[in-house]
């Protein structure tokens, strides 16, 4: 008959050792949480697109486990609105006083999103690819919300000409069109900066930008609460 083999003392077989559920956080691990992915994949996001971020990459950046992601969010969409979130929520934008004019408080906001989408590049990309369509249902309605509340923002710089603006469209055309001014900007340096002056670095470019656009979108708000009052003067 066979002995069975002597324990080696400090050592538990196999058999014996606990078994740790799958996903869930060890005791070195729990320490990292949801907080540290999150602020990972924040930091991969500045930087590349939301196709090159996967789960894997952004574990290796929090330096866990890519098990410890799945426990946290049960799926990619829950993990990348967490991002959106807190980027938006630790974003530095400027706050005007709420007493200031409309075009001030206006043109603070559109550098606000020229500097975010500098710094952000992929944000649009995260949005429309990865959360717009995503297959949960909560997810589809958050960004749904978020970009309301942007919409609703423009909303209150129309209603200033007509009585009229918030069963336009024009609240959310303004919200694209500001969008739209800043993304391209951002994501397309490797083809703008060819074509601007040489003593133009780009910083400076973006500066000169920055000015540009503000004066466009404000000088095509007085233009429109221009039309409206000579409107409402000839009814």
């Amino acid at each position: 008959m066979k002995r069975k083999a002597a324990a080696t003392p400090g050592k538990t077989s196999p058999a014996t050792r606990p078994k740790r559920r799958r996903g869930r956080p060890g005791p070195s691990q729990g320490v990292v949480g949801r907080e540290a992915i999150i602020a990972a994949a924040s930091q991969l996001l500045e930087k590349l697109p939301p196709h090159l971020v996967p789960n894997v990459l952004i574990a290796r950046k929090a330096g866990v486990d890519p098990a410890l992601v799945r426990y946290y969010f049960s799926n990619r969409a829950e993990l990348l609105l967490a991002v959106v979130e807190h980027i938006l929520a630790t974003w530095a934008e400027s706050h005007p006083d709420p007493d200031a004019p409309p075009a001030e408080r206006l043109s603070g906001h559109v550098a606000d999103m020229l500097e975010f989408s500098r710094r952000m590049r992929p944000m649009q990309r995260l949005m429309i690819d990865e959360l717009a369509e995503a297959k949960s249902a909560s997810v589809r309605a958050r960004v749904r919300e978020l970009n309301a509340g942007a919409v609703k923002y423009y909303a209150q710089f129309l209603r200033t000409g007509s009585d009229k603006a918030e069963a336009s469209p024009d609240s959310l055309f303004m919200h694209v069109a500001v969008i739209g001014l800043c993304e391209f900007f951002a994501a397309a340096q490797a083809m703008i900066l060819p074509l601007a002056p040489k003593h133009l670095d780009a910083n400076e470019l973006a500066r000169r930008y920055e000015t540009f656009i503000r004066q466009l979108v404000l000088d095509g708000m007085r233009t429109r609460v221009k039309s409206a009052q000579e409107f409402k003067a000839d009814a």
